[in-house]
C-alpha cells in the first residue's frame, strides 16, 4: 500500500455552479439531534475551525445522508488531515463536506474499493462530473467515522462556496434551527496587555491577568486598570449550547471605548489561506508555554483575516493624562445570545514596579525584511514576511546541534536550515537527516534535501536541531492470527506497525501473491484488511506485509493462514 503517492483520477472538470440559483432547504445529514463538538471558526492550534464537528454518540458507522439534491463531485481518501472525505456539489453553489468517514455506502464505496486496487493505493483522490455520480436529498451516501486526524468520533460538516472554494458558517445554512442554544458565551479570563515601551498597567510592563465579578445582568465587571501609555487586552473565551457540555468557540466579539467601536469579528465566512492567522490572532507565545488560547483584542503588525474589522487604532487604547474611559467586550454566539465584559481605565502616571520582561537578544528582526545567518556548520534563511511581527532571537550552534530562537515565535512561512555536513562527522549519511530535539528529548523528523554535502530542510518553528540517524526498521507486530490458523469465520486481518523516528512511509499487503487494500489509522496505529474484498481464496493464504519508514528502513512480516 502506497501512503505518499496519492493517485488522482481526473474524471472530469468539476461543473461551475451559477451562485444566483434557488435556495435550499438542507436537512440534518444525521438521524441523530445535533450536538456539537467543534464550531465554526473555532480557534484550533494550527487554523480556524472549517466546518461544524457533530457528535455521533461517541459511536462510528452511524449512517450520513445527502442533505440536499447534488452529485459527488470529490472523494478523497488521506491518512491525515480529513481522513476519508466526501463532497457534494449542490444546484445552487455550494459544495458540502463529509470529514472523517468510517467508509462510504452503496454504489460510492463500490467505485472507491475499485480505484484502491487499481492505483494500488490506500491514499486516492476522485474527482466526477456532474452527471456521473447523482445524489437524492436523504440518500445514504457514509458512515461516520474517527479517520484522518479526528481526536474522536465526529462527523465533520462543512459548506464552501462551489465556486471560489471559501468556507461557510453550516449555521447559516439552516444548521441553526437544529441546535437549541439559550446560553451566553462564557469567560476564562482576561488580560491587560502594555504595548507602547512607556506603557504600564497596574504598576507592571508586562501582561497581567484580570480579576472580574459578575453583575446580576450578567456582564463581567473587571475593577478599575491604571494605567498609562498604549495598552490593549486579551480574552480566552468558550461557548457552550443546550444540553451540551462541550466548550466550542464563540461566534462574534467587538470591542468598545467610550461607546466607539475599536475591533471586531464575526465567523460568516473566509478562506483556507487565511486559517494559519489564527496564530496572530492569539498570544502565541501563551499558548505554547499554557495551552491557553488567549485572543489578542488588537493588532501589531495587520495580517490578512477578513473576518477582522478594526479601526485606526488597530484595537488599542492610548491612555492619556487626565483622561479615563470605559472599555467594553461584547460576546455573541449565532443564536444571539451576548455577554459583555466592562473595563473602566483610568489614567495613572506611576511607572512600572515589575519592569518588562528582557528580551535582550543578539539579532534583532524585522518582519519585512530578508536576513541570512551563519553559524558554524549552519545557515539560516529568513524571507520578509515570515512572523507577523518583529523579535529577537539568539542563534548559537556548537559541534552537534543549531539552537536559533526560541519556540514561542508564529510563523506565517517556513524558514530554510541549512547544515554543510563536510563539517561534520557523520557515521551513516544514508540514513541521516536534520531533525528538531524539544525540550524533553522528544525528537521530529524533517524531510531533509541532500545536495552534495549540504542538508536542507524547512520548517514553521525555532528550537534545536541536529543530525539524526534512522537506520532502525519499523515493527510489524499483533497480528490477529496465528501462523496457520484457520479464519474461516473472520471478515478481516489486522496488524499493529509503528516507527520510533522518521515515521511510516509506505505500507504494502499482499495475499498470495496479489495486491490487498491495508486500511491504516495512525492513531491506533492498526492495518485492517477486510475479506469483503475477494482477495482471500479457500485453503491456505500467504500473508506478506512490508512497512517501509521515511528514510528507506523495511520491515517484512510473512505467514499464512487457512480458510474454508
Amino acid at each position: 500500500m502506497r501512503l505518499k503517492l496519492i493517485s488522482t483520477l481526473l474524471l472530469g472538470s468539476v461543473a461551475t455552479v451559477s451562485l444566483a440559483q434557488e435556495k435550499l432547504d438542507f436537512s440534518n445529514p444525521l438521524q441523530i439531534p445535533v450536538n456539537l463538538s467543534g464550531n465554526f471558526g473555532e480557534l484550533r492550534g494550527t487554523h480556524f475551525h472549517a466546518g461544524l464537528d457533530i457528535k455521533t454518540q461517541q459511536r462510528i458507522g452511524l449512517p450520513v445522508y445527502a442533505p440536499a439534491d447534488g452529485y459527488v463531485s470529490r472523494i478523497k481518501v488521506s491518512t491525515w488531515g480529513y481522513g476519508k472525505a466526501l463532497y457534494i456539489d449542490h444546484p445552487n453553489g455550494q459544495t458540502t463536506v463529509y470529514g472523517h468517514l468510517n467508509e462510504y455506502a452503496g454504489e460510492i464505496a463500490d467505485y472507491v474499493r475499485k480505484r484502491h486496487y487499481a492505483e494500488k493505493a490506500f491514499e486516492v483522490e476522485m474527482f466526477f462530473k456532474k452527471n456521473q455520480m447523482p445524489v437524492k436529498k436523504g440518500q445514504l451516501i457514509a458512515y461516520t467515522g474517527n479517520t484522518g486526524g479526528s481526536g474522536g468520533p465526529h462527523l465533520h460538516y462543512e459548506f464552501r462556496d462551489t465556486k471560489t472554494q471559501k468556507i461557510i458558517n453550516p449555521l447559516k445554512e439552516g444548521m441553526d434551527k437544529m441546535v437549541t442554544d439559550k446560553i451566553a458565551p462564557s469567560v476564562n479570563s482576561v488580560f491587560v496587555y502594555p504595548i507602547s515601551d512607556d506603557a504600564v498597567a497596574n504598576t507592571n510592563a508586562n501582561p497581567q491577568l484580570l480579576n472580574y465579578t459578575t453583575s446580576a445582568d450578567g456582564t463581567l465587571v473587571v475593577p478599575t486598570v491604571k494605567a498609562k501609555g498604549k495598552i490593549s487586552f486579551g480574552i480566552d473565551i468558550f461557548d457552550q449550547a443546550d444540553y451540551n457540555a462541550n466548550k466550542n468557540g464563540v461566534y462574534s466579539l467587538e470591542t468598545y471605548v467610550n461607546g466607539k467601536r475599536l475591533f471586531s469579528y464575526r465567523f460568516d465566512t473566509f478562506s483556507f489561506a487565511e486559517s494559519g492567522t489564527v496564530n496572530a490572532l492569539i498570544d502565541y507565545e501563551r499558548y505554547v508555554k499554557t495551552r491557553a488560547k488567549v485572543q489578542k483584542l488588537f493588532v501589531e503588525r495587520p495580517y490578512n483575516l477578513s473576518v477582522l474589522s478594526y479601526n485606526e487604532t488597530k484595537g488599542i487604547i492610548d491612555v492619556k493624562p487626565g483622561e479615563s474611559y470605559t472599555y467594553k467586550i461584547v460576546l455573541c454566539d449565532y443564536h444571539g445570545n451576548e455577554r459583555a465584559i466592562s473595563i473602566p481605565i483610568e489614567y495613572d502616571a506611576t511607572e512600572a514596579k515589575t519592569a518588562r520582561e528582557n528580551n535582550v537578544k543578539e539579532f534583532k528582526i524585522n518582519a519585512d525584511k530578508d536576513y541570512y545567518f551563519e553559524r558554524g556548520f549552519a545557515s539560516i534563511n529568513i524571507s520578509g514576511a515570515t512572523f507577523y511581527h518583529d523579535l529577537a532571537i539568539d542563534i548559537s550552534a556548537d559541534q552537534e546541534q543549531l539552537v536559533v530562537g526560541e519556540p514561542v515565535t508564529a510563523f506565517r512561512k517556513n524558514m530554510a536550515i541549512s547544515f554543510d555536513t563536510s563539517k561534520l562527522t557523520i557515521d551513516n549519511p544514508d540514513k541521516a537527516f536534520i531533525g528538531k530535539i524539544d525540550e524533553k528529548g522528544r525528537r521530529d523528523f524533517y524531510k531533509t534535501t541532500k545536495k552534495d554535502h549540504i542538508y536542507t530542510i524547512y520548517t514553521k518553528s525555532f528550537g534545536t536541531y541536529k543530525i539524526m540517524i534512522d537506520d532502525k526498521a519499523p515493527t510489524i507486530y499483533k497480528p490477529s492470527f496465528t501462523e496457520g490458523q484457520w479464519l474461516s469465520n473472520a471478515n478481516e486481518i489486522s496488524f499493529l506497525i509503528s516507527d520510533d523516528l522518521s515515521g511510516i512511509d509506505t505500507i504494502e499487503g499482499k495475499i498470495n501473491d496479489k495486491w490487498i487494500l491495508l486500511d491504516y489509522d495512525h492513531k491506533t496505529k492498526k492495518i485492517v484488511h477486510k475479506f469483503s474484498d475477494g482477495i482471500v481464496t479457500s485453503g491456505k493464504n500467504a500473508v506478506e506485509i512490508k512497512v517501509t519508514d521515511r528514510m528507506g528502513n523495511q520491515a517484512v512480516y510473512v505467514s499464512h493462514f487457512f480458510r474454508k
